[in-house]
This record gives structure tokens, sequence and C-alpha cells, in this order.
């Protein structure tokens, strides 16, 4: 790869730089005679249709022209050249990133005369390399979107992976969170996550707040880009939001989803406690409105809408009832011990689990079905500001605010680094605020260069807790610590109890954080001969204040291995797991305490330039050449240490310069070509391969939450002002651990040297002073051709391998230093490898049907694919982990259609006329669900005849995969199928499994929408839709890591529930939306 590099760089600074826009749009082309000779100083003037704003140019020497960076919509150009007749073309339409390319050819004659034709045809891009899927503003206004969630809509674009919610899923064998998401060009990432900030899960997978989808003008996603595209590898996710016209514009909505117009969930199963279906109620309704405030100057546009919804739950969870806690009693009773005095407070009424909820329930696996919904709410806003200066300066200001709550459960996916509850105390309360600020500049400094400056800032603040946070757990009997605090109050809440078979309780401590991106951004457009330039930089930096009390109320699990009963083959594992827990004896416990508020910085800047060179009539090469820092994130408050191997704990600042050493070499080429074959413009063979730097986001410094007992992030090492000291505990008996009011874990033991000599034992965080920044090589190779006037096939291959991705490892798993616990240690080696087919078919306005539709075949293949929550197997050999990718996804097809149907010439017109279908569809194979044992998990030196299943048989074998209410669910794999290795047990025949060996259930869902235009004045419309989501009611079932239970076999979950989006997730049960709308 290095040597790939080198050589690349290299050739480019022979030949200098190339590419397409990432935010806005151009027109560029030649001007030719009658005999095809270039006609150069040709007057060239582009006039927004909806504005009636002109932008002109003339042709160089070589007969070409361009206009960078103009605003999206239809244009008519207009071309004047002396001995010339005058050509305008008309409906020359601008979309997000993309180049529509016109070879004009001029006819002798009179400059006065003027021959117009249309350019109503979809025309193919012949001069870039770039991947562009583009949704235009009436497809996303009419499509069906659960929640009326933007960021569903990247499902639609070949080579993605994963459910789509919450932006969070892989696009070409990326991890989910390394696409650049912006609105108007500017940053839309959550530095935390490095997902959506706009529209991201509140909770989890519901959009905590929503951008009015009425705003929306354009939808893009840019693949395989040139040198202008960077910040993330798998390519940049664009918004672009409404600007006002000449005309007064705008809409006023309402839309209404509720479970009488729907099926209830399939796990449902009605009960004489529970007769009815939970409720699932979404409502959005809104407003906007765009036009003139001086006519051909200056524009406004504004947007309001307001989201709440009240949605039952869609999965079964197992909840300890008074059946089973006496089931557990008759098995302490057996053995003669006595029942722990603090348990028996801590499970009965004014404990920890709602009795009166949960105390009539069998004990019965899945016992439970919660009757309690959840619930969200959000107010959002646009407003959005253009003048023009005159015609060479546009001034663009923009305004987007949210701000909402919702106590929801935070879902079962292990993407999510959690668990979640079904009962309500420990839903999860989020409020959160979000704010996106953009200011852009155009200038037309001579008729061949231009120049755009954007400043952005990105805002987002979200605070989280459990809803019943107000256990006070000492006062119940249960000391945690006396550092078991925050800002010096005690932290109320349960602590997280884990007892093996049942639901988790205590799930989210006081914990949440405030980021804001601010960047400042130049580009600068030059033509010249054959050559397009654009060359410019980026200036950015973030900051995060974080403050998460992740373990600060304590963990503890019971597994039915601490007691006398554990190898008796009469009771169930779930029961002997109870037994422990009345009896008081823990198997493993843990907390972190201190103070964990860290304060942080990070800089970032760039520069590139890119050339298209149209080196023949035929041929375009793009060469370009990008530079990216991505500096590591610092803190001017000496709190913020690192474990270094063989120095010990070390505060940045004082003591180290930084947490790693930053990278100054890394340099990205870019090569790409479009080239038609047949020198027509309806048929392009484009190609390209490119190196892409990735930034890393926060949470794998600060908030990794490691499945072992170790320190959370940078902020839980025991060194500093702000010290956090990790303890683990492991078999006691907690009533005896309390005694004479001692605590179950000391204060904080804030080390006095960089070894912890007097504190040893503790557990800390590091990260590798090699630690680098990923990158990956993307290339791919396409074949484009127009059909007639209205369709485009594209089929091309399309891949990448990644470098230096960042995988966590537990470095003292050999105990290699002894004066410590877990280090838990950030590492920058990982890797990843994709390859895919992907076809794609694109229909615009074929007899009222405009469409694209895309099939992907493809296999992903890496270590690990989350940023957090996951530690490799094996220290000495990450490649143990090397499999299919948690994303894989095998087959996916998508489809999106907009139908006008024709009007009839019989009836009455206002039946037979304004009626519109449209679509998206969605089906893909299941992702993989990981085999590897829990014990596999980097606390203990690694051991494969222990710590994989062993495979006997094929676990498919004989199961039908039928869906099953009363049985729990699916049962999806044969347990029996594996067989864990011990000493008692060889497993005979058996293989051990890898990773993600085998893939879970796959996905589909057909959303359709039935619209009914009902023209009330020339100017005002009254619309009628009725949107249908699954329209077939297919049950879809969770798939990835996590979704399969190798205890049962079973998959007992919805795909939207495992991701927190219970009923209103893409795939959930079938329901319907009805909406009216006014547009004029």
């Amino acid at each position: 790869m290095r040597r790939f590099i080198l050589a690349t760089v290299i050739v480019l600074f022979v030949a200098m730089a190339a590419d397409s826009q990432t935010f806005r749009g151009a027109i560029n082309g030649t001007v030719t005679d009658p005999s095809g000779a270039v006609v150069p100083r040709a007057q060239v003037k582009a006039t927004e249709v909806a504005t009636g704003v002109e932008h002109s140019t003339v042709t160089t020497a070589e007969g070409q022209f361009a206009f960078q960076d103009i605003p999206l919509g239809f244009y008519k150009v207009s071309v004047i050249a002396p001995g010339f007749a005058g050509r305008t073309i008309d409906k020359v339409e601008v979309t997000a990133g993309n180049i529509y390319t016109l070879s004009i050819k001029l006819a002798l004659g009179q400059e006065t005369q003027i021959v117009e034709v249309s350019a109503a045809a979809l025309a193919l891009d012949t001069t870039t390399p770039t991947q562009n899927m583009t949704i235009s503003s009436d497809v996303v206004q009419d499509t069906p979107l659960n929640g009326r969630d933007f960021t569903q809509l990247i499902a639609v674009a070949p080579g993605y992976g994963g459910y789509a919610v919450g932006g969070f899923g892989s696009l070409n064998g990326t991890r989910p969170n390394q696409m650049n998401w912006q609105i108007d060009g500017v940053d839309n990432n959550d530095f935390w996550h490095n997902i959506p900030a706009v529209n991201q899960g509140g909770v989890s997978g519901i959009a905590g707040v929503v951008l009015p989808i009425d705003s929306i003008d354009e939808f893009s996603s840019q693949t395989q880009s040139g040198a202008e595209a960077g910040r993330n590898a798998g390519g940049t996710v664009n918004l672009v939001l409404k600007s006002g016209t000449n005309s007064l514009h705008g809409s006023a909505y309402y839309y209404n989803r509720n479970e009488f117009y729907g099926a209830h969930s399939p796990f449902f199963i009605p009960t004489t406690s529970n007769p009815r279906a939970p409720k699932l109620r979404n409502q959005n309704y809104g407003l906007s409105v765009g036009g003139p405030v001086i006519k051909n100057k200056t524009f406004f546009f504004v947007a309001y809408e307001k989201q709440q919804y009240i949605i039952g739950l869609s999965g079964l969870a197992t909840e300890p009832s008074d059946a089973y806690v006496n089931n557990a009693l008759a098995v302490l009773k057996k053995y003669n011990v006595t029942a722990s005095p603090l348990s028996t407070k801590l499970i009965g009424p004014g404990g920890f689990w709602p009795r009166d909820l949960i105390g009539g329930l069998p004990a019965t696996p899945n016992n439970f079905f919660s009757p309690i919904a959840s619930t969200g709410y959000s107010y959002n806003g646009v407003i959005k500001l253009d003048h023009n200066f005159n015609e060479k300066h546009r001034l663009s200001a923009r305004w987007f605010g949210g701000q909402g709550s919702q106590t929801a459960p935070l879902g079962s996916s292990t993407a999510l680094g959690t668990a979640s509850s079904n009962l309500k105390d420990y839903f999860e309360v989020a409020p959160i605020h979000v704010h996106n600020y953009s200011l852009v500049l155009n200038s037309v400094l001579t008729s061949h260069l231009t120049n755009q400056v954007l400043f952005g800032v990105n805002y987002f603040n979200q605070l989280f807790h459990d809803f019943n946070n107000s256990f006070n757990t000492k006062a119940l009997g249960l000391f945690l610590s006396p550092d078991a605090t925050d800002h010096g109050q005690p932290i109320l809440g349960a602590p997280n109890v884990v007892i093996s078979g049942f639901e988790q309780i205590g799930l989210t401590p006081p914990e949440g954080r405030s980021d804001q991106t601010g960047h400042l951004t130049d580009i600068v457009s030059y033509v010249a001969g054959r050559h397009q330039f654009r060359f410019g930089g980026e200036v950015r930096q973030a900051h995060v204040n974080e403050f998460y009390h992740r373990r600060g109320t304590g963990q503890f699990k019971f597994d039915g291995t601490q007691g006398p009963w554990s190898a008796d083959a009469a009771f169930d594992s779930t029961t002997k797991a109870l037994a422990d827990f009345m009896a008081g004896n823990v198997v493993k416990s843990t907390i972190a305490v201190g103070n964990p508020e860290r304060f942080v910085v990070v800089n970032a800047f760039n520069f590139f330039v890119q050339d298209a060179w149209q080196l023949t009539p035929n041929l375009n090469v793009n060469l370009g050449l990008r530079y990216e820092y991505f500096g590591p994130l610092h803190s001017d408050r000496k709190d913020l240490a690192v474990f270094v191997p063989g120095k010990g704990l070390l505060i940045q600042g004082a003591g180290i310069d930084s947490i790693f050493p930053p990278s100054h070499n890394d340099f990205a080429p870019r090569l790409g070509f479009a080239y038609q074959p047949t020198g027509t413009s309806d048929f392009v063979v484009r190609g390209g391969v490119g190196i892409f730097f990735d930034q890393i986001n926060m949470n794998p410094f600060l908030d990794f939450r490691p499945p072992i007992t170790a320190a959370q992030g940078l902020q839980g090492n025991p060194i500093g002002p702000s010290a956090v000291s990790t303890y683990a505990r492991n078999a006691y008996n907690w009533d005896a651990a309390l005694a004479g009011g001692a605590s179950i874990f000391p204060g904080v033991k804030v080390c006095g040297d960089p070894l912890c000599t007097n504190a040893p034992g503790q557990n800390v965080f590091s990260v590798n002073q090699n630690f680098r920044v990923p990158h990956f090589a993307n290339y791919n190779l396409q074949l484009e051709k127009g059909l007639g006037q209205t369709a485009v096939v594209q089929v091309g291959y399309v891949g990448s391998q990644a470098r230096k991705l960042n995988i966590v490892s537990n470095i003292n798993q050999y105990n290699a230093f002894p004066n410590f616990g877990s280090i838990i240690q950030l590492n920058s080696v990982g890797t990843s490898n994709y390859n895919a087919l992907q076809t794609t078919v694109r229909l615009r306005n074929f007899h009222g049907l405009s469409s694209q539709a895309s099939y992907t075949w493809s296999h992903a293949l890496d270590e690990i694919s989350e940023y957090r929550a996951t530690i490799a197997d094996d220290l000495r050999s990450i490649k143990v982990d090397y499999g299919n990718g948690d994303f894989d996804t095998r087959h996916l097809f998508s489809l999106n259609f907009d139908y006008q149907i024709p009007g009839s010439s019989h009836g009455p017109r206002i039946l037979t006329h304004g009626w519109e279908v449209s679509s998206l569809t969605n089906f893909h194979t299941g992702q993989p669900f990981d085999q590897t044992l829990p014990l596999g998990d980097s606390s203990s030196p690694f051991d494969a005849t222990t710590q994989f299943y062993y495979l006997l048989k094929d676990p498919f074998a004989g199961l039908d995969h039928k869906f099953s209410a009363a049985n729990g669910g699916t049962v999806w794999i044969n347990p029996a199928a594996f067989c864990v290795r011990s000493a008692t047990n060889s497993c005979a025949g058996g293989k051990p499994v890898g990773r993600n060996k085998f893939h879970g259930p796959g996905y589909g869902s057909v959303d359709l929408s039935v619209l009914k235009t009902i023209p009330v004045r020339e100017r005002l419309k009254v619309q009628l839709r009725a949107e249908m989501f699954n329209l077939f009611n297919r049950i879809n079932l969770a798939s990835g890591p996590g979704s399969v239970d190798y205890s049962s076999g079973l998959v007992n979950d919805t795909i939207g529930d495992f991701n927190g989006a219970p009923g209103i997730g893409p795939g959930e049960a079938f329901n319907m939306q009805l909406a009216a709308k006014i547009v004029f």
C-alpha cells in the first residue's frame, strides 16, 4: 500500500489534479462550429429559471466553458458568437454533485437568429469518475419515509449494508460511521460518533430531531470521488435545502399514523391483561414557505415541523416474576442456603423491579410483552436567505435548529454498545438539541475564475439517564463506594444488574456530551484551455465536552455458577442464576469512580488540487492530490492521561505532548477517467482509483464501553487532577462484603507515579504511540449507457481495501504488565476488503415514471467492524478474528419510483386526474451473527479450543425458519449443532467456528404511497396521501451480531426493535400513515 501511495504521488506531481462537486452542481461543455472546430471567446450565459439570476462566462481558446458551484435547479443556457446564429438550450438540470456536460454546435448565421432546443434528456456525466446517487426534490417529497427521516434514503445507494436508521450503516465496505454527512456543504457529523447530528437517533434508532422533509431540495451520495472530497472514506452524503424563488411557494401539512391503520407486532399475543395491541401513533405537522424579498435579487425560505409519537414495543423479554423468584428460593431451600436480606429487599416492593408490572408473570422464558410505550417529541425549524449583490457575487445564509426528548428502550443490537430493557424504569431518557449553520459566498472573479467560501458550524448536545433515576443505592443498603458521586453528590439510579437469562436493569447512568465543529472552506475554480482546475482547502476545529459516568453506578453479574446448585441438572440455568442473586452470590462486578468529565479539542485541515483535463474530445482524465491532517485530541486542563508501555501513565501537556504522535504525511492521490468509446455522449466508460483518509471519531477514546472490566477511555485513567479508578471484584457474597458498614468498592486511588506503585492492579487505557489515521484504497470501473432520452444503465465493479483501522486489544492479556489490571489499547492495525458488482438503472419522466433500481452483489471482510464495545480476541494474532464483516450484505436490491398516473378522458376530471404512486422498496440478505463464546473476551489468555464454538453438523438442517409467536420467534439455528470444548468434552469431530461464519434473517419491505392532488386554483392545490409501510406485512426479524440466542437458537425480536426503532423503523409490521397537504 505504501509503495502504491508513493508511486501515485510521484505521478501526480508531474500533472496536477481533478474532479466534481460535492455540494452544489455545475454545467460545462465545449462550443464548436459546423465543422467541429472549437469556437473561442463565445459568450455563454446560464439563467436560473426559478430566480432569473444570470451567470456569464466566455469560452477558452479550446472552446470550453464551465459554471462551477451554482445553485440546483433548471437553467436556460444561451451561446452567442460573431458569425454564428445564437443557440439556447432549455431545461438544463443542475443536481448536487453532478456536472451537466453540454456539447454545443453553432450554425452559421446572424447573431440575432436564435435556435432553441431542449436538454430534457437524462444526461450522462462525461467528465468525472465519481459515482453519484441523486434523489430529486419531487421524489424526496413523495417517497414514503418512516418517521419522515431523510437518513433512510441512504438505503437506496448501491453498496449500502445494514439497517437504515440514523445514518448508521456501511457504504462500499466501510465501517458504519465512515461517511461524511453534510447539509448545504456544511459538516453534519456528530463528532462523538461520526454519524449524522441532524436526525441522529435520540435514544437509539428513532430520530431525536427531524429536518423537515419539505425543506429538502435534493439528497445525494457520492463515492469514488476526486480530490475535493475527503474527511471520510465511505463517501459524502449531502442534503441541499430549498431556497426562495421569484414566486411565492410552500406547503402546510399534517401526517397521522395510528395502530388502528396497521398490523400489530408479530410477537404480540392477546391476553386478558393485554387484550389490545400496543399503541403506535406518530404525528408530524408543519409548514414551509419561500419567495422573493427583492425579485431577481434576494430570496427567503423558512420551514417548521413538529413530531410527536407514542410507540409500543415489538419484542419479548424475560423478567424475574414472583413465580421465578419462588423457584429460585426453592433452590436455596434445597441446599439450606439463607436468602440474602439485601437481594430480598432489592427485588421486593420498592426495589429495583416493578413488582406490580411483572410479579404475576409465569416462570417461563419470554414471559413479558411490555404494555408501556416509548414516547418522543421534537420541534424543528429552517431559515434560509439568498442574496445576489450583483451578477458576480452571491451570498447564502442558513440555520437549522431542533430540540426534543425521547423516553425509550435502547435496542438490543450489539452495535449500540449496551443492553436494553422493556421495563419503563429502565427506558433511556434523552433530551437533545441540535443546530447547524452555514454561510456561503460565491464570487465570479473573471470569466474563467470563480471562488466559493463556506463557513459552517455544527452543534450537538444530548443528555441521558434511566427513566427512574431516583434510586439511592446506599439508602437501600447497597453501599457502592465513597466516591460514587457526581460533583460531590451521590449518583442516583439503579446499578446495572445482570442475571443470566433475564433482562438487565440499570442501563443508563447520568451521562451526556456537547460537541461543536466549526470549519472554514475555500474552493477556487479556474478554466484554462482544456483544463478545469479546482483547488482549495479547509480548516476545522471540534470541541467536545463529555461527562459519561459509564459504570458509575456499578455492574453486578449473577450467572448460576456461585452456589452449590451450579451442577444440579434438575434446575434450568435461568433459575440457577436467579438463585445466585437471591443468595447474594456475585460472580463478577465492576465500578468506575471519580470525575470522568473532560473537555477536549481536535484540529484538522486539508488542501487539494485537481484537474479535469479534456485530453481528447472523447477522453477526460481526472488527476488530483489531497492532503489531510487530523490532529490528536488534546486538552489544556492537564487531566487527559494515556498509558504508554515502558513509561506508564503520562498526562498530556505535563509529561507527554500529545495522546499519540500526529501524522504529517497523509497525502491522498486520486486518478480517474471518463471515456466515450463511440464518440457519443450516451455511452461512457469511467473508472478511478484513490486513497481516502478517515477522520476517527471521539468515543473510541472517551467512551469505548469495553466488554470486559476495563477503563472506559482516556478519562478512566487513575492519575491527574480528575482521576478515575475502575475496579473489579469477583466471586463474593455482597451481604458479607457490606458487613460493618463497608462499601463494595473503595474510593478513588490516585496513582502517585506513572507506574502506580502506590495503587497496583488498576485498569488503564492506552493509545498505541504508533497510532495512525485509517486509510482506504478505493477503486472502480463502470460502464454507463443511455437508453433513448429517459433511461441510463450503469454496470460496474467497486472495490476497496483499508489499512490502519482502529482496533482495541487488551495488551495485558498475558500479564505483561503485572502492576496493572487490564490495559485496553487503541491500535491502528485493522484491515478490511470489499468487492462488489453494482448495477443501477435510472429512469426519468418516462410517461410520468421516474425511478432508480439497483442491485449489488458483494462481499465484505474485516477483523472488527464496530468502532467501540468490541475487543480483539487474541492480542498475539488479530487475524484470528478475520472473517465476514458485521455489515456483509451479499445481495441487495433497492427500488424507488414515482409515477404520475396519466389522467383518463372518461369520468369526472376531479376523480380521474391528479393521481400519483411512489415507492421505496428494499430487499437484502441477512447480516452475519457472531458465534464467538462470551468468555472469548480478551480478559484472559486466548485459547481457541475453549473460546470458540465447535461445529458438529449443519446448524440449519431440518429447520423451516417459520415464525411462531407462541414459541418466542423463529428457530434460526439448531443449538445442538454447536459444542463448547472443555476438559470433559472434546467435541469429537467438530471444527472451530470462526467469526461471523453464518448469516441471520434477510430483510424485505415495500413501502408505497398513493397521492391525490386536487387543484383549487392555478397555484393552489390540496394533496391527500396514504403512505403504507411494509405493504405485505413481511416479518422482518433481527439480524446481525447479537441477534441469535445460542442457548435456544431463537431470533426473538424484530429488526426495528432490535435497532432501537420499534414500530416506526423500516421493515416493522404493516402500518399506514394518512396525510393532508396544501401546496402553493
